[in-house]
């Protein structure tokens, strides 16, 4: 659907003749919907080059993932970073580099790269913008540092996994593209963390009648005044909000303009809800089967290349290595995209919000997210910000309401070749594929269920997902794990078996099934569906 008289129906408005050859790929896996012209202007430039400068690092062949923003819709692409006669040479330079980089990412992350972010955020939250316009640009300089950071935690992580996949591949002759990745479940991380904070708040509150009471009083504010009325109900609030002071800093993916629950804690408090009625499993509650499953798989595969010392030795360090950097999927979310991103840097722009308000060039703090980078510079230096916000606020309304191309640019070549990591990540290049009532991607998570189907396009939509539905929806990210607990199945359009809602999916025991590319048009909010996670297919049962 388009609206009437759009602002600007996807522009190519190419920055130099190069790019004008490129294919541009729209990313709805991180950024679903549109984005402010703020965070376009921050993933269109710091965050890009700090993308970049990580790929340099590890001579990567290509130069990174670069973003640009066509009418609020976040498109990506990856430019070669040598010429076909230099290639070879750079991939030699590049997979030296790799081996290094994932045998020691583990301890790189907690003695250097966590050290620096929590250094970042401090510096974030320390700015005044007592001098506005140097205190911005601070933030798109420590933006590009963590993202630097950022990208040298995910590749290495992501080739950690391909490395051992590839290795018990080998050694066990099996092609089903799961089972590599049933061998790392069961890794403590920070996202099963926070669902198991709700999960315990819950069973707390069900212990005390008033508070549970309390918890179902209605909204945020009903349920706070409830609680307030009893000693328990006050206890169980400040064990709440300690829980928000450490992870309610998830708001929706890479938008800074997008409350966190720290902020607006509803989405946290319908999950404890859910667990405090039992219609959700124990967030832990699988591990213990995890770690069975994980060791036979292991030991089967072991056994087979029992003979070759050599085998077995690169396939334990393969395997012990992919275990060690496997939890930083969501660790490095929880640090940087959630506490950093999602937090501090939209907490440093409300503080620049706040003076442009004093200032009289803005009318509202949030205004500040309506407005480019370049824009906001202006504002610092003295230029009235009013009327640029507001036209920024009415194009990101009209831009909410086309349907967004897959692509921008020239047509993709279909004899390209696509890394398979990449295809696991992103899911499989090409048109949906649909046989009468069955849609088809890619196994995500093994199992089958069926279940009503419930159409998401929006973190704010997850309220509506009722205990044992399918969740239908574009993609998924860190913040909306704790639903997990309690949908039958998630079937999504980006995303293959290393995507983050097949990872999650995984820990959780559900089936899944990724990559359908057309899943929330076809399936109608509150249709049946069937979900074989292990073949990949959905099929629309009524």
């Amino acid at each position: 659907m388009t609206s009437a008289a759009p602002s600007a129906p996807f522009p190519v408005a190419w920055r130099s003749a190069d790019e004008s050859s490129l294919t541009w790929a729209r990313d709805p896996m991180h950024f679903p919907g549109p984005v402010t012209a703020m965070t376009a202007s921050l993933i269109e430039g710091p965050f890009t080059d700090g993308l970049v400068e990580a790929f340099e690092v590890m001579q990567a062949p290509v130069r990174g993932m670069v973003h640009r923003v066509f009418s609020s819709h976040v498109y990506s692409t990856a430019p070669p970073a040598e010429p076909p006669e230099r290639m070879e040479e750079r991939l030699g330079r590049h997979r030296r580099l790799m081996g290094d980089m994932m045998d020691g990412l583990r301890e790189r992350w907690e003695t250097e790269h966590l050290p620096a972010v929590e250094a970042i955020r401090r510096e974030l939250d320390g700015l005044s913008f007592a001098d506005a316009a140097a205190d911005l640009d601070r933030v798109a300089t420590l933006m590009r540092d963590s993202s630097r950071i950022h990208f040298l935690v995910v590749i290495p992580r992501v080739a950690s996994g391909e490395r051992f996949a590839t290795l018990y591949a080998q050694a066990t002759g099996s092609d089903n593209e799961m089972e590599p990745y049933r061998c790392l479940l069961g890794e403590p991380n920070k996202s099963l963390e926070t669902d198991r904070a709700l999960w315990d708040l819950a069973r707390r509150a069900a212990a005390d009648g008033a508070v549970a009471a309390a918890l179902r009083a209605g909204g945020p504010a009903e349920v706070m005044e409830a609680l307030g009325a009893t000693a328990g109900g006050r206890a169980w609030r400040a064990a709440f909000d300690a829980a928000m002071r450490e992870y309610g800093h998830r708001g929706q993916a890479i938008e800074m303009a997008a409350p966190t629950w720290l902020e607006d804690p509803s989405f946290a408090l319908d999950n404890v809800r859910r667990y405090l009625d039992g219609d959700a499993l124990d967030p832990e509650g699988a591990r213990a089967e995890h770690l069975a499953e994980r060791e036979r798989l292991v030991a089967a595969a072991r056994a087979r290349i029992a003979g070759d010392a050599e085998a077995l030795a690169a396939f334990d360090h393969a395997l012990a290595t992919a275990r060690a950097n496997w939890p930083l999927e969501e660790d490095h979310a929880f640090h940087i995209d959630q506490r950093l991103w999602g937090s501090a840097v939209r907490r440093a722009l409300l503080r620049l919000g706040d003076r442009l308000v004093d200032a009289g060039r803005l009318e509202a703090r949030d205004d500040v997210f309506h407005l480019t980078l370049d824009e906001a510079r202006a504002a610092a230096g003295g230029a009235d910000a009013r009327g640029p916000a507001r036209e920024g606020r009415r194009r990101m309304a009209d831009d909410a309401l086309l349907d967004p191309p897959p692509t921008v640019g020239a047509p993709p070549d279909p004899s390209q070749h696509m890394d398979p990591g990449m295809v696991k990540f992103f899911g499989r290049p090409g048109p949906p594929q649909v046989d009468g009532g069955v849609l088809r991607g890619s196994p995500g998570s093994a199992g089958r269920a069926e279940g009503v189907a419930r159409v998401v396009t929006s973190v704010e939509g997850l309220a509506a997902v009722l205990p044992g539905e399918i969740l239908v929806c574009r993609s998924t990210t860190p913040p909306w794990t704790p639903v997990f607990a309690s949908i039958a199945g998630l079937v999504t359009e980006t995303g293959g078996v290393l995507a983050h809602g097949a990872i999650v999916a995984r820990e959780y025991g559900i089936p899944a099934v990724m990559g359908t590319k057309i899943a929330t048009s076809m399936i109608r909010d509150g249709q049946r569906v069937v979900v074989d996670g292990d073949a990949g297919e959905v099929r629309i049962a009524g």
